[in-house]
């Protein structure tokens, strides 16, 4: 039983069907494909090659259950039968849950996490950003994502507020590059601090705290320290959080799952520790990464599992 038909999911299936076993995937979406489909948008990796992939997993047996969330709810399949039922389980459910940042005003009309926006944008439900000012808040590739989409949307402006230096950013160096070429623009050493709504409680703006440069941190990124200025205002109509994901361990926790640092507790085989059979591997296992990194932990499980 394979829970995740994402790209560590599929993988492993698709290996194990090679060696002669039989994979059933169990898929929470209507489409298989995970973040490959409902993180990474299109211009970046056109879904025809996605499915290309898929078809050719599938094309060696691999048995597909849609629509099949694994907890403890009424119409959810609870992990106790699948350990029952199967020989081996490995858990690829990725890293789909969004983070708030804690300031006031998130829950005004008009703040989406980036997690919210690109699964739109994956289940083809295109946001309204015709003629709208953007902001974008952070600085990884997943941010970069979200601002070179909301470009591709229509959005009239689009701004990145970081709170570290563009050198300090975790995406890389051509993602910005290009989200810079396409037109965006870069507020850098800006800390997000409250968002104003209007009347209605829609976004009016973002009100930032400017940094200066601090002590260089282990990472040897510089730390940002609160700037003595006064706070600054960015007006915009839409806010989009892009500061990381996070991973739905309820469900497993619940069954005597080890979580660690929120992340699911796995041996170095991707087997878990006490739990014979049990495997887990992906984002849910190291936190969110790389497809690559994912791919190759699906190939490290699907020969332990043999």
């Amino acid at each position: 039983a394979i829970i995740g038909g994402g790209p560590s999911g599929l993988s492993a299936a698709y290996y194990l069907e090679l060696m002669g076993h039989h994979a059933v995937v169990f898929e929470e979406k209507s489409k298989l494909g995970g973040m490959l489909r409902y993180g990474i948008p299109s211009y970046r990796f056109p879904r025809e090659r996605l499915q290309e992939d898929i078809d050719a997993i599938l094309s060696t047996g691999v048995e597909v259950k849609l629509n099949s969330k694994v907890g403890n709810g009424p119409d959810e399949i609870s992990f106790e039968k699948l350990r029952e039922e199967f020989d081996a389980v490995y858990i690829a459910i990725g890293a789909h849950t969004d983070k708030k940042i804690g300031i006031d005003g998130e829950d005004s009309h008009g703040v989406m996490s980036a997690v919210e926006m690109l699964r739109s944008i994956g289940e083809e439900k295109m946001p309204d950003f015709k003629d709208k000012t953007v902001v974008v808040i952070g600085g990884g590739n997943v941010a970069m994502d979200c601002t070179r989409s909301s470009i591709r949307l229509g959005a009239k402006k689009v701004y990145i507020a970081y709170r570290r230096r563009q050198e300090d950013m975790t995406a890389l160096p051509e993602e910005i590059e290009g989200a810079i070429a396409e037109g965006a623009e870069l507020y850098g050493l800006k800390a997000p601090h409250k968002i104003e709504a209007d009347e209605n409680g829609n976004v009016a703006a973002l009100w930032v705290e400017p940094q200066i440069i601090g002590p260089i941190d282990a990472w040897g990124r510089a730390r940002p320290i609160h700037a003595d200025v006064e706070l600054q205002r960015i007006p915009c109509d839409i806010i989009i959080v892009a500061i990381g994901q996070g991973i739905e361990l309820r469900p497993f926790e619940e069954a005597g799952i080890k979580i660690k640092r929120g992340t699911i507790s796995a041996l170095s085989s991707s087997e878990l520790a006490n739990n014979e059979g049990v495997f887990a591997g992906g984002d849910c296992a190291s936190g969110p990464a790389t497809v690559i990194k994912a791919v190759a932990a699906a190939k490290v499980t699907a020969a332990n599992i043999d």
